[in-house]
Parts: C-alpha cells; structure tokens; sequence
C-alpha cells in the first residue's frame, strides 16, 4: 500500500529552497519545479521563490551571468549557451545583459578550443580541418568564428 504523500509546511519548503541555493544557483523555473517534485503545492512553492528572491538567494541574472562563466569555461560558443538558458526556461533579455556586461571573445574561445583539443599543430588534410569545423560547430560555435579559429590556429 502506498501511503499518502507528506505535505511539506512552510518552513520545510524554506529550507529545501535554502539548501538547492546553497549548492549552486538556480533558475527560478528550475527552483520551482524542484520545490513542486519534492512535494511542495504550486501557492507555497510561489510564496517560497518570491521570499527568496526578496532576500536575494535567488536571482535570475546571477544564474545568467554563471551560466555564461560556466559555458566560457568549458569551452562552448553562443549557440550552446542559448540552448542552455532555453532549457532553463531563463529570460533572454537577462542572459543578454550579462553576455553586454562580460563581452566575451567568441572568436577567440573558438581558436583557443582548437589548439587545446589540436595542439598547434596545422589541419593538413580537408578530412583532418572538417574534423576541427565539425568539433567547434558541436561547440556552438557560429561559421565566422570557425574559419577565425581555423585561420589562426593554422599559423
């Protein structure tokens, strides 16, 4: 027999809500729903966000802009972040203003992507440079940027 589904109070809600924050930021979609799948009813699930991001726990443009960090770091071009912040259900005109704020260089995360999984080494064959378009493109990466990084990484 199943039993009945424990209905969380407020002040469970608050420290479920608490201890997600605490290991790393969250969306507020993401936070809802997370608070909805551990039990928490869509009104106090609300309430919850809301107190949260009246203390400031919880802010979408600090997700943004650790969403960027997070992309840069690895690796990924603007494609791939897009994705993500969709994903994330995050406001486009937040990620915006974190992508004016921190104005990275696309062209050259492309070209430091090539030579880090490369080397320094020149594409010598069509296969081998189809091989490094392929790579940056899965990256994210737009096909400007691409012929940038292959263009330089090449001298």
């Amino acid at each position: 027999m199943k039993s009945e589904p424990e209905v969380l109070t407020a002040q469970q809600v608050w420290q479920l809500a608490i201890g997600l924050l605490s290991r790393r930021e969250h969306s507020s979609h993401e936070l809802l729903d997370k608070l909805r799948q551990r039990g928490a009813d869509d009104d106090l699930a609300q309430v919850t966000l809301e107190r949260c991001q009246q203390e400031q726990y919880q802010s979408d443009q600090r997700f943004a802009e650790m969403l960027l960090r997070h992309c840069i770091s690895k690796g990924q071009g603007l494609a791939v972040l897009r994705q993500l912040s969709r994903q994330h259900r995050l406001d486009q005109e937040l990620l915006q203003q974190a992508l004016d704020s921190a104005e990275p260089d696309w062209f050259e995360l492309a070209r430091s992507c090539v030579q880090k999984k490369f080397g320094e080494l020149a594409a010598g064959s069509d296969k081998e440079r189809l091989k490094r378009m392929a790579f940056l493109q899965r990256r994210g990466f737009n096909s400007e940027q691409i012929r940038y990084a292959l263009q330089h990484s090449d001298s």
